[in-house]
């Protein structure tokens, strides 16, 4: 559509009048908000909600916009946009259905022109009588116009152009009003203004319910610059639709899609935060960097206060390996969102990085704290348990780890080289190969194994699981080594002494391979060859534990020449 596109009203069909009933009805309520990482625009209300009056704050970013009825109207423009992604539906049809509902309204509202009453009226048509009904789910269906007229089901975004298309067929100063993450309506004729939640039944809410949520606060900046909480133009609201499309297709992968949307939504209302910082993750997705974090600097600069900015922002420079900025982006996003438990899990990696294991282990207990259920947590602070030497930590958080999520097949393999440490052979057999029933090809769990089978003196189930790592990697130079001395132990000397020919010419630099084959050599009366092993030894380790012994053995394989 036209970007310049706008709605103006020409004339009140129904006159509000200038006395307001002065007794006003008080109801308490609360609001459930739950975080997403610049989401879909809803969040959800407490069960049991009723509705109330509360006056709505003294900002008044902008005056109310008009609607012109000469020009396009909201309710074609959204199901022209719809029938992007349902070509086979009939504009007509629908446009007829919603003048249905609007000539219902229409005849319970009579001769009424006090506002209360009016959208009093309104809510009990669309949610009472007719059962339209919220969903908190982002599926396109839930913000198309046409597929909420035909389910009455929507969210937010869904329901909310339902509502101004209402109002928009009664000439009524209903606008749409963007907040981070989230669009309402509201009434708003210059001396009454309320705050309409058209996702629960038209429930009232103050402006400064919107400005202070948690990880979606609203700075004093951004209202002043007119970002939120202002009557958007038609455009404007046009552009959550757009938004919210892309938000889809980014989540299944629609990348090329995605991206056409946010820049069609952006090039129609400018000043959105969450707009930028989606666009930021669709051009991380496309591993464009410096797009993505002038994006993400961009939704800073509109809104300060958006926590997921500063989250999104710090997990790129986590990425890209600039640490101190991320910690900085982290620590803010948290200041701004202190239950955001991302935000502890990835300062966590980022403290792990810079090698702060104790800050690392704060912040997953943290998270932890927030989410008892968190597996990723306790399986990231139990392998950083284990690797500050504490075993006895790291093997409680492990056990949780899997009591948690059974199907987290690494913390089996994390677990199995804490038992074989610990020297639980048995224990760390049972569970590597629980590892290998996941991952049959993972060279380094045949590894694990086989040295589990090694410490517990299993010699014959050690060489199988050597031989099925040389098998699937044939160039690890420390396993041949180490085959050669199980060969050895077995009596298997030319096997051992080929194994240490292989390790030597993959890593000429291993001391203990020319050690061990010297060893082999003089087993098989090849002495010039031991020597010569020995002699490379003492060279490459000469202060070996066992130096003044293979000197002592070099001295007396040379007098015997």
């Amino acid at each position: 559509m036209d970007s310049s596109t706008s709605m103006h009203i020409s004339k009140f069909k129904i006159q509000p009048q200038i006395n307001r009933k002065s007794k006003r009805s008080i109801f308490v309520f609360f609001i459930c908000v739950i975080f997403a990482i610049c989401g879909s625009n809803c969040f959800s209300i407490g069960p049991g909600v009723a509705s109330l009056y509360l006056f709505a704050d003294e900002l008044r970013p902008a005056p109310p916009w008009e609607v012109n009825t000469e020009d396009a109207r909201l309710a074609s423009t959204a199901l022209k946009i719809a029938k992007e992604s349902y070509p086979e539906i009939d504009i007509e049809h629908y446009l007829k259905k919603l003048e249905n509902i609007i000539e219902n309204i229409r005849t319970s509202l009579r001769d009424e022109t006090e506002p209360e009453q009016i959208i009093k009226t309104i809510n009990v048509v669309l949610f009472n009588e007719l059962q339209f009904k919220y969903v908190q789910t982002g599926e396109l269906e839930h913000i198309s116009l046409n597929k909420v007229l035909d389910t009455k089901i929507g969210n937010c975004v869904g329901l909310s152009i339902l509502y101004l298309s209402i109002a928009e067929g009664l000439h009524l100063p209903i606008y749409g009003v963007s907040v981070p993450e989230h669009i309402f309506v509201r009434y708003d004729d210059g001396d009454f203004r309320r705050n309409i939640e058209a996702g629960y039944e038209g429930v009232f809410t103050p402006d400064s319910y919107y400005i202070n949520m948690h990880g979606k606060r609203i700075s004093q900046k951004s209202i002043r610059n007119g970002c939120y909480l202002k009557n958007l133009s038609m455009s404007e609201v046009v552009a959550d639709i757009y938004l919210n499309r892309s938000i889809i297709h980014k989540e299944k992968g629609n990348i090329e899609a995605a991206l056409k949307d946010v820049n069609h939504a952006i090039g129609l209302h400018g000043n959105d935060a969450v707009a930028y910082c989606n666009r930021g993750v669709i051009y991380e997705k496309m591993k464009d960097s410096e797009r993505a974090i002038s994006d993400y600097n961009k939704a800073v600069e509109l809104n300060p206060d958006y926590a997921p900015a500063y989250y999104n922002r710090g997990s790129l420079y986590a990425t890209i390996e600039v640490i101190d900025k991320a910690i900085m982006d982290y620590s803010k996003a948290l200041s701004l969102d202190p239950g955001s438990i991302l935000s502890y899990y990835n300062r966590s990696i980022a403290f792990k990085m810079i090698g702060r294991s104790d800050l690392t282990i704060e912040d997953l207990s943290k998270a932890i704290s927030l989410d008892p259920k968190f597996a990723a947590a306790y399986a990231s602070r139990g392998l950083t348990y284990a690797e500050s030497g504490e075993p006895e930590k790291a093997l409680e958080d492990f056990n949780k780890a899997l009591e948690l999520n059974p199907n987290n097949t690494e913390i089996y393999m994390k677990r199995s080289v804490l038992h074989a440490d610990a020297q639980r052979f048995d224990d760390a057999i049972k569970d590597i190969t629980a590892f290998i029933g996941f991952s049959p090809n993972n060279a380094f769990a045949y590894y694990i194994r086989a040295k589990a089978y090694r410490g517990k003196g299993d010699t014959q189930k050690c060489m199988e699981d050597y031989n099925k790592v040389i098998e699937l990697s044939p160039r690890l130079s420390g396993v041949y080594y180490e085959r050669g001395q199980i060969k050895n132990q077995l009596e298997m000397t030319d096997e051992a002494l080929a194994d240490f020919n292989t390790s030597i010419e993959l890593f000429p630099y291993n001391p203990l391979a020319y050690l061990h084959r010297g060893n082999t050599y003089k087993k098989l009366g090849r002495n010039e060859q031991a020597l010569k092993d020995y002699l490379t030894y003492q060279k490459l380790n000469p202060d070996a534990p066992d130096a003044e012994e293979i000197k002592k053995e070099i001295e007396d394989m040379q007098n015997k020449r």
